[in-house]
């Protein structure tokens, strides 16, 4: 019986990821914007993202380029319409 449960619980355990491949709780430093890909075109008002490390770049705004794999871009355009996700 334990032979059988084993796999059985190891295929149960990967079927817990979840399907972006992104770490949603931001501890382990990935990138989550493939989940964030549906907000591109909608209004920023109309948007609530909760990511500990959110930057929002408005047209003008000066960024660092420093590399950060766990921080969450939103670009925006003049009418406060999200343009890209990314990370870094």
């Amino acid at each position: 019986m334990r032979r059988v449960l084993a796999p059985v619980m190891l295929l149960s355990l990967l079927g817990c990821g979840n399907t972006f491949g992104h770490d949603p709780s931001g501890e382990l430093g990935v990138c989550p914007a493939p989940a964030f890909q549906d907000f591109v075109g909608q209004p920023y008002a109309h948007t609530l993202f909760d990511w500990p490390n959110l930057r929002i770049i408005r047209p003008g705004d000066a960024a660092t380029m420093d590399a950060r794999p766990d921080r969450l871009n939103i670009d925006l355009d003049d009418s406060e319409t999200i343009t890209r996700i990314w990370c870094g």
